[in-house]
């Protein structure tokens, strides 16, 4: 997905892209099931179709409409409970998981199935003839209509397999494993246990540089930096990238700055199609919004409607994952370097910034919830034990210092007071 362009990347992504791809097959299915048919000889009792069970014509006609009038009501139904799925989400756990329901493939592969099934039956149901027919010969094509079955009968395990899938889908667990392993993969894309040799981290402070703004709003939601480190090396240029992916931009915003300066307009428009602009963000290569989809579960799990701490503390000990596994590698690379050249300079999400997230964004939360501030208080631990960075080291300090003010500060009872003291020292101990 990665090697596609900004463009294709989003049609991929899109709910209808699978289903889209399912009827074009379905209708090539059957035009050429049909056309076997008709070349396979017509005599039921030849040895080529001995195999094939006849039902006639008005049994294959009656078995076709049954098939595709049932098939496209279970689509119609499994549709509804997807959408409804999609609405008990977008209120429990935030609007912006939502597009991890509509980019779920086992929903998308299921309604293409059914929706195909309807479409073949019917390509398939014009095509029979019989005697009375004055527009053609009697024609039943007894290889397509048994094919009809056979995607029936697949039809039913599929629906068995969507309702289990649907039901697993909307369970905390699954929600919470599933952004995590979003967050691991783009933490391994930004942040990978050694740099790459085409990689070094350099500071910034080159001064000038012809800007080339973006020319439409949006949010960077991805780069393809191994074709703008050739194609910058290719022109004998040297380009910054200057917004992140994940930021927003506005069209006359500068996207790009290149040196030399002249070259900046020769080159717009090639430029601006190695970034891809969209009307939201993308957890595909935005770190940030990767781990913020986890927080935000934790984030709304303490809100005074929802009140579900062991949710939180779930979503606080599988963002760690991401951190820890950050935290422990050496600062990425920002610096594309080929030939022994600098060519492509952009920015990157910094350990400190994956770092304060959870502790900015939950610890507020915390303080009716003594569960959640001792969860908060490991998660420092973690970090601070895999660090190899001192100043994230004493980064979590600080974060654990805050969280105890924050929580004193609410006039607890003096039981949680000394439960929490004792944990802060038994993990610093550790």
């Amino acid at each position: 997905m990665e090697k596609l362009s900004g463009s294709w990347r989003q049609v991929f992504d899109k709910f209808w892209f699978v289903p889209a791809v399912c009827v074009l097959g379905a209708v090539v299915l059957a035009q050429s099931a049909v056309a076997v048919d008709r070349w396979m000889p017509e005599d039921l009792d030849s040895p080529w179709i001995a195999w094939v069970y006849a039902v006639g014509i008005d049994g294959s006609r009656s078995m076709l409409s049954a098939i595709g009038g049932s098939m496209l009501g279970v689509a119609a139904t499994a549709f509804s409970i997807t959408i409804s799925v999609i609405a008990t989400a977008s209120s429990t756990y935030g609007p912006r998981l939502v597009r991890n329901f509509m980019a779920d493939r086992g929903n998308q592969v299921v309604l293409g199935v059914l929706v195909s099934t309807f479409i073949y039956t019917l390509l398939v149901l014009r095509t029979i003839r019989s005697a009375s027919d004055d527009l053609a010969q009697p024609f039943v094509p007894h290889l397509a209509v048994n094919l009809a079955v056979l995607m029936a009968v697949a039809d039913v395990a599929l629906v068995v397999y969507f309702i289990h899938h649907i039901a697993d889908s909307v369970q905390v667990d699954t929600l919470v494993h599933g952004v995590r392993r979003r967050l691991l993969a783009v933490i391994d894309r930004w942040h990978p246990e050694e740099t790459p040799e085409e990689l070094v981290r350099t500071a910034g402070g080159r001064r000038g540089g012809g800007p080339l703004s973006a020319g439409v709003v949006g949010y960077v939601t991805s780069v393809n930096l191994e074709r703008l480190g050739a194609f910058a090396a290719d022109q004998d240029v040297f380009v910054e990238l200057v917004p992140r992916v994940g930021d927003h931009v506005l069209p006359e915003e500068p996207l790009f700055r290149v040196w030399p300066e002249h070259r900046a307009e020769e080159l717009a428009e090639r430029l601006r199609r190695t970034v891809a602009l969209g009307d939201s963000r993308s957890a595909l290569q935005d770190v940030r919004f990767a781990e913020q989809q986890v927080v935000e579960l934790a984030v709304r799990a303490l809100s005074p409607s929802t009140n579900d701490p062991y949710t939180a503390v779930n979503a606080i000990e599988e963002v760690a994952s991401g951190i820890v596994a950050a935290v422990s590698r050496p600062l990425p690379g920002n610096t594309v370097v080929v030939d022994g050249v600098h060519r492509l300079r952009y920015g990157t999400v910094g350990v400190e910034e994956i770092v304060d997230m959870p502790f900015d964004q939950i610890g507020p939360h915390t303080t009716e919830h003594v569960s959640v501030l001792l969860a908060l208080v490991d998660l420092a631990a973690r970090i601070e034990a895999a660090s190899i960075h001192p100043s994230v080291q004493r980064q979590v300090r600080e974060h654990v210092d805050v969280l105890l003010d924050r929580f004193r500060d609410t006039s607890p009872h003096p039981r949680d007071v000394t439960r929490v003291e004792q944990h802060v020292r038994l993990r610093s101990a550790d």
